[in-house]
């Protein structure tokens, strides 16, 4: 195996959504490497299985890397999910809810149609989520147990064409620290990770001259990569962040200091 020098999450349980690519492959790829058993949800059943053969290939002979394919901007397909979590997994350790999306839209342009879908999908369907992860999770008394919401830099720093988007990552950030707090007697984590620019397939097709911009004002010099997230998830989720809830974790390379 292709290990990161201590296996932190050994006998771990994580479900991680949208993690077919982008941020949530990475994600789910530090998680294997960290030794826990991973389910994967994504939309699309074809870039899934990809994503899981990849994991598959870096996972121990014991570890276990399933799938679920499931629309989280659904409630009726939230609620199956977990269905399926009940029956595949032992315990639920750590939930991430990375599923989301974007569009670029002026103030004045964006439709009532656009907003109510971004809104839908990145808050609304990520509270279900959390919810319902968070309702299994206060059941359990398995040691180390945690949420953790990809939300984004863009919740507060000013971008023009992201309204509906930095709406609701602002949203998300306030949900977690509420969450954390009625949660933390139960002794679950509630935690957001912000990434900045990140070099993921997405961000690098729909838009090159946009990400070079965003790239050139980043004080490290770079993009931040789907595993500088994934590193940054598993301490999140890992007993050395046993005393860290409701944070929002700000993984950007400094983007978001000017």
């Amino acid at each position: 195996m292709e290990g990161n020098g201590t296996q932190v999450l050994r006998d771990h349980w994580a479900v991680v959504t949208g993690a077919s690519m982008g941020i949530g492959f990475g994600i789910a790829r530090a998680f294997v490497k960290a030794g826990a058993n991973v389910m994967i949800v994504a939309r699309r059943p074809e870039p899934l299985a990809a994503a899981a053969d990849d994991l598959r290939a870096l996972a121990d002979s014991g570890q276990r890397v399933l799938t679920a394919q499931a629309d989280t901007s659904s409630v009726d397909a939230i609620e199956g999910l977990f269905e399926t979590i009940d029956a595949e997994l032992p315990r639920l350790d750590t939930f991430v809810a990375n599923a989301g999306r974007g569009t670029v839209t002026s103030f004045v342009d964006i439709s009532v149609e656009e907003w109510n879908d971004t809104i839908g999908f990145n808050l609304t369907g990520t509270f279900v989520a959390c919810q319902r992860a968070a309702q299994r999770m206060v059941a359990s008394d398995a040691p180390n147990r945690s949420i953790l919401v990809v939300s984004s830099i863009r919740a507060s720093g000013v971008r023009p064409g992201v309204l509906a988007y930095s709406v609701t990552k602002a949203g998300l950030n306030q949900m977690v620290r509420v969450a954390a707090y009625e949660l933390a007697p139960a002794g679950v984590r509630v935690n957001a990770l912000l990434p900045g620019i990140t070099a993921t397939p997405m961000a690098l097709e729909i838009n090159p001259d946009l990400f070079a911009q965003r790239i050139a004002n980043v004080p490290m010099g770079r993009a931040g990569s789907p595993d500088d997230m994934g590193d940054a998830a598993v301490y999140l989720s890992s007993p050395a962040a046993r005393f860290v809830t409701g944070v929002n974790f700000v993984v950007d390379g400094g983007e978001s200091l000017w």
